[in-house]
Parts: C-alpha cells; sequence; structure tokens
C-alpha cells in the first residue's frame, strides 16, 4: 500500500486528487518535536492530521499514531486500540502489554514504563502521536495519557492532535515555563494566500487575482474549504465561476450535497456498496475490507477516492475523512438488513483475531449475536472492570426481554457484571428469578451449566455476605451449582475457574473467637467439594489454607507448615493460582520465622516459577507483595517494588485483596521510618478491611507506629484494642514479625504498665518478638552489604562512648566514671545502642557492631574518653 494514500497534499497525484507539498508547515513540525509535547489544535478540515502524519513520513523518527474515537472512553477498548497499534510495529511488546492491562495501577504503570524503556533503540528518535483526543473525557483515561506524558520518556515527543483546547489538563502554563510545550494552532495551520494559488495551479483552476482574493477572504484559509471549493470550479464552465460567500460555513453545511452532487457520480455502483457497507464499522483494516468486498478490483477502486481515504501504514487501516465518513452512514439504508449483519458478523470475527474484544462486542450487538457476546465476555477475568461492567450491563438493558430463552447464557455474563461493579444484592434477586426461566427451557448441556453458574454466583453472593451477617445456611446451592455442573458435562477453564481471595483467607469479621473462625473454616470445609466439581477446581485447597492460616496465626507453626503444605499441593493440581501464591507466601513467613534459609531459597523459587504462569492474571503483582514482604522484613529494602513504594493510591486488585497491598506498604514506610505515611495508609484500610486477622495486622502496626512518633497515649490504646482482638483467638504471630521493634514497644508498654494490656501478655509478646528478631538478624545480615549497615544505625557521639567501653569488657559504673556521665545516662545509652543495632543483650550488640565495622570506626575521642586517657 502507498504510503502518500492519504486525505493531505502533496507533490504525488492519485486518481483525480492532487497534493500540495506545505514546507511552511514541515518547518514548523520540525521545530515543535524537538520538545517533548506538542499540541496540534485545529477545528475540522483545517489538515491537522494530514500535516502531521505527512511530516511524520518524512521525517527522521518511528512513529506511533493512535487513532482515538469516542469508543476508547471506555479503558479495555482504548488499550486494545492501543495494542492493535503497537502489534505492527512489535509483536512481542504488544504481547507483554496485554499481559499487564491497562495500567490504571501504580503497579502496572510501572511494569508499562519499563516495558517501554526495554522495547525503545537507545538514540532514536520516537512520535507518540494521538489524533482526536478531543474525544476523550473518561478520567481515567485521561490520567494514563496525562501520567504517560508526564514522564518525559527519552527521545520521545508525544504528538496530541485536536479540535478543542487539549482535555488533558497538561498545566498549559508550567510546561510553556519549562519550555518544554510546543503548540501549533488553527492559525498556524490556514492555507496562507500563496499556498491556496500554488494548490490552484496544481489542480488546473485558473482564476483572476481578484477572485481568487475573494475566495480567500471567504475560505478563510480553510483547507477542506479550499479543496471543495475547488473541486465545485473545476465542474463550472470557465467564466462562470459563482460560489456562495462564506464558503467554510456553506461547505460545514453542504458537505453532504457536495460529496452527492461532485464526488459520487465518479463512483462506481460496486465501490459506492462497498463504501457503505465499510460506513458501518470503525476498523477499516485492508483484510476485513477485502471480505466485505469479497472482491480485489474493487478495493483497488478506494485509491480513486484518496482526497476522502487515506491509508494509514502506521495502524494498518483506511481513515475516511469524517465528512465522507457521515454522507455514507447516511446511505446505509441502500443495504439490506442481511447484508448488514453479514457485515457485522465478519467484523466482529476479524476484531476477535485481532485480539480487539470491545470491538467484537460492538459488531455482536449490532448484527444481534447474544451469543457471540456472551462467548467473548467469558474470555475475561472473571472479575470484570467498572468500565466493562457498566459496558456490558449497558447492552444486556438495551436487549429484548426474551433474550434470557434465546440466550440463557446471557443471565451469567449480566450477573457477572452486578458482582463486578458491587451490586450483589440486585445480581442474587435476578439470578433467583432467572433460574425457573432456565429450568422451563429444554434440557440441554449448556443449559445445566447455566443453571450451575447462576446457583454458584448465589453461594459466593452469601458466602460474602456472611462476613456480616455470620449467616452460613448457603451450602445447599453449591451443592445443587454441582449437581447441575455434573449434568452438564462440561468443564470450567482458566481464568473463569480462579478463586478470587481476600487479604486474609478466613473471611471473619471482627471480633471473633477462635470458634467462630472454626466456625467459618467447618463451612469452607462443606463448600470446596461441590465448588471443585462446579468450577473446574474452583477453591481447591482452600480449606487447608484456612487452617493454616489460623495456626500460622496463632504461632503453632508446625501445624501452620502441615496444612498449607497440603493447601499448595491441591491448589497446583486445579491451578488455583491465588491460593497457590497464598499457600506460598504463608510457608516463606514461617520459614523466616525459623531462619530456615534452604527452604526459604526453595519457596522463593517456586514464587518466581508462577511468573511464568500465563493464566494467572495478577501473578505479577501479587509477586511484587510477597517478594515485598520479605525484602522488607530482611532489610532489602531497594529490591521493594517502585510501585509499592510510591505513594500512588490507585490498584488494580480487586477491593478485597487491597487490604494486603496497604499493609505491605506501610510496612515499607515504617522500615524507611517514615511513621505518618505509613499511618496514613493504614487509615485508609478502615473501609476494606472488616476481617479479624487483617485488623490486628493493620492496628499492630499503628499502634507501633504511634510509639515511633512519641505518641505513648496513642499507642498504648490501639494496643489495648488489637489485645482484645488478637486475645480471644489467640493470635500472636502479627505482633511476633514486627521483631525487634515490637520487642521495645512491648518492653516501654510493660514497664509503664500501660492500661488495659495483660503484663502476662506483654511479657509473652516480647519473649516471642525477641526470638524472632534473633532468628531474622542472621538473614538480614546476609542480605547486606560487606562493611554496610544494614539499616540506617547512625549512634551519637556518647552511644559511640558507651559502645567502646561496652566492647572493652567495662562496667556501667566504670563507663560513667570514665566518661563524666550518670550511671543512669549509661543506662539511656545502652537502652538506645540496643534498640538502633536490634541487638538482644551486650553480646549481642558487640557481635553486631564487629561484624559492621562500627567498633572499628569509633572516633579516637571516643576511645580515649571510655579508656580512661
Amino acid at each position: 500500500m502507498k504510503d502518500n494514500f492519504f486525505h493531505g497534499f502533496t507533490h504525488a497525484a492519485f486518481g483525480n486528487q492532487v497534493y500540495l507539498d506545505r514546507p511552511r508547515i514541515n518547518s514548523l513540525l520540525e521545530q515543535a518535536i524537538q520538545k517533548p509535547v506538542v499540541s496540534v489544535t485545529a477545528g475540522a478540515g483545517y489538515g491537522k492530521t494530514s500535516a502531521v502524519y505527512k511530516f511524520s513520513k518524512m521525517c527522521n523518527a518511528d512513529t506511533i499514531w493512535i487513532q482515538l474515537s469516542a469508543r476508547d472512553n471506555v479503558r479495555e477498548r482504548f488499550w486494545e486500540n492501543f495494542l492493535y497499534v503497537i502489534s505492527i510495529i512489535n509483536k512481542e511488546a504488544a504481547a507483554a502489554f496485554y499481559e499487564i492491562g491497562f495500567p490504571a495501577s501504580e503497579q502496572q504503570f510501572q511494569y508499562f514504563l519499563s516495558l517501554c524503556q526495554q522495547a525503545a533503540t537507545p538514540n532514536k528518535k520516537y512520535l507518540l502521536v494521538y489524533d482526536d483526543v478531543h474525544l476523550i473525557t473518561e478520567k481515567i483515561v485521561l490520567d494514563f495519557l496525562k501520567r504517560f506524558i508526564a514522564v518525559m520518556l527519552p527521545n520521545t515527543c508525544f504528538v496530541l492532535i485536536s479540535r478543542t483546547e487539549c482535555p488533558l489538563d497538561l498545566n498549559t502554563e508550567n510546561l510553556d515555563s519549562k519550555k518544554i510545550l510546543a503548540k501549533i494552532t488553527e492559525d498556524a495551520l490556514r492555507f496562507s494566500y500563496g499556498e491556496m494559488l500554488a494548490y490552484f495551479k496544481l489542480a488546473g483552476v485558473q482564476v483572476d487575482s481578484a477572485l481568487a482574493s475573494s475566495m480567500y477572504h471567504d475560505t478563510e484559509g480553510w483547507a477542506f474549504a479550499i479543496h471543495l471549493a475547488v473541486v465545485s470550479l473545476k465542474n463550472i464552465p470557465r467564466g462562470e465561476y459563482s460560489y456562495p460567500a462564506n464558503v467554510p460555513r456553506f461547505l460545514k453545511s453542504s458537505a453532504a450535497q457536495l460529496i452527492e452532487n461532485e464526488i459520487m457520480p465518479t463512483v462506481s455502483p460496486e465501490l459506492r456498496h462497498l463504501l457503505i457497507k465499510m460506513s458501518l464499522g470503525e476498523i477499516f483494516a485492508p483484510s476485513l475490507v477485502l471480505t466485505i468486498a469479497k472482491d480485489d478490483s474493487v478495493v483497488k477502486q478506494l485509491e480513486t477516492l484518496s482526497s476522502f481515504i487515506r491509508f494509514d501504514s502506521y495502524a494498518n487501516v483506511y481513515r475516511i475523512h469524517h465528512f465522507f465518513l457521515e454522507y455514507l452512514r447516511g446511505k446505509q439504508n441502500e443495504i439490506t438488513d442481511e447484508e448488514k449483519k453479514e457485515v457485522w458478523a465478519i467484523a466482529a470475527q476479524w476484531c476477535m483475531e485481532n485480539n480487539r474484544k470491545m470491538d467484537a462486542i460492538i459488531n455482536y450487538e449490532k448484527g444481534g449475536d447474544y451469543e457471540g457476546i456472551v462467548s467473548t465476555l467469558n474470555t475475561l477475568p472473571l472479575i470484570f472492570s467498572a468500565e466493562m461492567a457498566a459496558f456490558a450491563l449497558n447492552i444486556f438493558d438495551r436487549a429484548p426481554e426474551s433474550i434470557y430463552r434465546t440466550c440463557p447464557g446471557t443471565a451469567v455474563v449480566r450477573n457477572r457484571s452486578l458482582v463486578s461493579l458491587g451490586r450483589f444484592q440486585q445480581s442474587r434477586t435476578e439470578t433467583l428469578a432467572i433460574i425457573p426461566v432456565i429450568k422451563s427451557l429444554t434440557p440441554s448441556a449448556s443449559n445445566h451449566s447455566i443453571l450451575s453458574a447462576c446457583y454458584i454466583n448465589i453461594g459466593f453472593i452469601d458466602l460474602f455476605e456472611s462476613l456480616r451477617t455470620r449467616n452460613y445456611g448457603f451450602v445447599d446451592f453449591f451443592k445443587e451449582a454441582a449437581f447441575e455442573a455434573e449434568k452438564s458435562g462440561l468443564v470450567t477453564e482458566p481464568p473463569l475457574n480462579g478463586a478470587v481471595l481476600s487479604s486474609h483467607v478466613c473471611e471473619v469479621s471482627y471480633p471473633a473467637s477462635e470458634a467462630d473462625i472454626n466456625q467459618f473454616i467447618e463451612v469452607i470445609d462443606q463448600i470446596v467439594p461441590y465448588t471443585v466439581r462446579a468450577v473446574g477446581g474452583c477453591m481447591s485447597g482452600l480449606d487447608d489454607l484456612c487452617r493454616g492460616e489460623l495456626a500460622f496465626f496463632q504461632g503453632k507453626l508446625d501445624e501452620a507448615e502441615r496444612h498449607i503444605s497440603t493447601s499448595l499441593s491441591k491448589a497446583k493440581k486445579s491451578q488455583q493460582y491465588e491460593i497457590e501464591n497464598r499457600a506460598l507466601f504463608y510457608l516463606l513467613r514461617i520459614y523466616v520465622s525459623r531462619g530456615d534459609t534452604k527452604n526459604i531459597e526453595n519457596i522463593i523459587a517456586r514464587i518466581e516459577a508462577e511468573l511464568q504462569e500465563s493464566l494467572y492474571i495478577n501473578r505479577r503483582f501479587y509477586y511484587d507483595i510477597v517478594m515485598g514482604w520479605y525484602y522488607i522484613q530482611t532489610g532489602q529494602n531497594e529490591r521493594v517494588a517502585p510501585w509499592i513504594k510510591s505513594d500512588f493510591k490507585e490498584s488494580n486488585l480487586n477491593s478485597r485483596v487491597q487490604g494486603l497491598e496497604k499493609l505491605v506498604k506501610a510496612k515499607y514506610c515504617t522500615s524507611e521510618k517514615r511513621y505518618h505515611a505509613a499511618l496514613a495508609i493504614l487509615g485508609s484500610c478502615g473501609g476494606i478491611e472488616p476481617l479479624i486477622m487483617a485488623n490486628i495486622e493493620i492496628k499492630a502496626l499503628q499502634a507501633l507506629c504511634r510509639y515511633r512518633i512519641l505518641d505513648k497515649p496513642g499507642a498504648y490504646k490501639i494496643l489495648a484494642e488489637v489485645y482484645e482482638l488478637a486475645s480471644p483467638a489467640g493470635l500472636y504471630m502479627s505482633f511476633i514479625e514486627l521483631s525487634k521493634d515490637m520487642r521495645a514497644f512491648a518492653e516501654t508498654a510493660l514497664r509503664e504498665q500501660a492500661e488495659g494490656i495483660p503484663s502476662a501478655w506483654l511479657l509473652e509478646i516480647k519473649r516471642r518478638a525477641s526470638i524472632y528478631a534473633k532468628k531474622l538478624y542472621p538473614q538480614i545480615l546476609k542480605h547486606s552489604s560487606k562493611n554496610t549497615l544494614l539499616v540506617n544505625v547512625s549512634l551519637s557521639y556518647r552511644e559511640t562512648s558507651v559502645l567502646y567501653g561496652l566492647s572493652q569488657g567495662l562496667t556501667g559504673i566504670e563507663i560513667a566514671e570514665a566518661g563524666c556521665i550518670s550511671p543512669n545516662t549509661v543506662k539511656s545509652a545502652v537502652k538506645s545502642i540496643y534498640y538502633k543495632l536490634g541487638a538482644l543483650n551486650k553480646a549481642d550488640a558487640i557481635r553486631i557492631a564487629s561484624e559492621q565495622g562500627i567498633l572499628i570506626n569509633l572516633p579516637a575521642g571516643a576511645k580515649s574518653k571510655t579508656s580512661g586517657a
């Protein structure tokens, strides 16, 4: 396909259209792209797209051209559009981008940027063009565009083409002040008088100077107006030129009439028929157009309309000028309903083959093919995004009432949409109403499968609601689901068979006793055999994982390891990736608490192996959460994923698991001594995490952060609250894992007799946290650089003096006398040294200081004072 086949002006000629080079515009663009952002803003018909397109073909840069439409306000459609263009340039990069999904969250965005950097060629200039940006109004898509532009990728220029002021709110004044935004406006794009005369000459139209001057005044330099005026003039005998005043307004209101009178008479009936068929859609790929036309000779005739149709080699599609497209859509009554359905079916199939599922669904709906809609939605993850769920619901709301009889599967995906939007009770009510309808239909494998999905939907809604109600009378729904599934003989495969977990698997609200938690586990015991049969292994291993989680938080690590290992084996076999990941996470925590290096390495290898499971949708993000916890716990903060370190709040994970994500973020902030930031994150968990174990972890960390910012009353109050939550079920582990920090906190609370917290409980927490810290320390030391402090240890001059005295075997009184300080001052310094080094006692402090080179580098004055010199 020829690259100069586009609506614009160049010396090359196509059919009955002539083109004009405009060096002035090329020079403007050449200068503009030296800056990171270029906005090209002008009304319809000013040639902004053709100017940028033509320039991109001649400049020394690789161009990625994203043609936007109103449909791109749905994030999935925008992403599919973006990836389709990328796939033409780099299929590997497009596949990697597809895997992470639309970058709505910080974790996805960071992965996206890293993939961009990997795909880019060093020192190569890139143009990333977004055309028709004014059509984008959805905040989530605009936010992505703004963030992507704000990164300022090296050697990359973003070109934003829009009919109105750019809607991205790029903080224009700030961009101008930094000299990183170039603007090309409507005035710059207008044809000059000389350019208009040159165009007349190329077109073979001769006009006297008075008429030319009048035409330029009336067209206002509007490219499309000049072009159509010339088309009209060429069909009028010389000397009889007559056209209405104010050409732009006339042409805008009469474009369809001009196209009908001046353009369409030159078009063959076969091409006219094809053009009207093409107008039924938005994507005009050559292979799709050829399938619709069924005749290559007719497709070749498109070149005769190069005034209105250009071939976009960047996206491998035809682009039809919007004036011409509007005209063609007004003629769709010339083709039959059967022809329309055939075009939509062909277009939907092409879209599915090219991974453009949103467009496939749109074409299926136009053709009334609801089976196609259902099958397409079933290729998506179980939980839809809010935009996709709303998009699907709108389709079903427009569907005829008979649809649930003629295509019962629509009931299932409709209810998935409702659940994805959190409209649980509406979904439950509608599902109960549709079950009798489906039962009244002729029995078939498909209908039994749909009934199974309906029962499963009600069961899971009731399971979720039990968090609030503690009502577990829903097991029979799962039993019915298994019964119907076995009748169907159909097997549900990933990703639809995946269990979606909360931040903690024992979904029991607080407050709760051990009996309450065990009651929930017993219900899961009853449910799992049915879900395994009904949904292709769904929830396999969850019962064992629940038992293991309870034992883990009770500190019964041997029992926890046994249950969790069983869960891991079952989950692995049934492709229950989230359960497998959570089991590995708990095993990692168990082995860290034991200091079991060999098993830690084995578990990390298995966690890394999950990254190769392409059907595990959120594998990268769960990997980052699990490994982020491990890196923080073992002093490897530099290895924590950037999105965890970021303060960005959006998440791509379902809200039920965000508590775990936020907990790890807060742990990172705490480890960096950013206690107020950690408290802000933990405070935002309140509306998300009603779970007993989640709340204990959150509140334990909150209490510690309060202690670190010297808010002891606040710290003790929260610690008393979390004691009340944890003690009925004997849940210790959330405190123990806070290691030396909790040891110091518990010791202070004991000494000051914190109200509402039994001393015996504090002593037990202190003892267990001390043992944990001792086991953890070698792991921290292992990952530290040689002769580099593991944490940001900064001893005062007095502390260094006391530390040296300890290393020399001096008593506290001897150190006080040598340094002319009081014994109490020495005691305070010793406690501070222990805290800063994470030491358990004097010998531990001397060992740690020696291993890290602190004693070697003590100031000379500190040595002399404590030695008595």
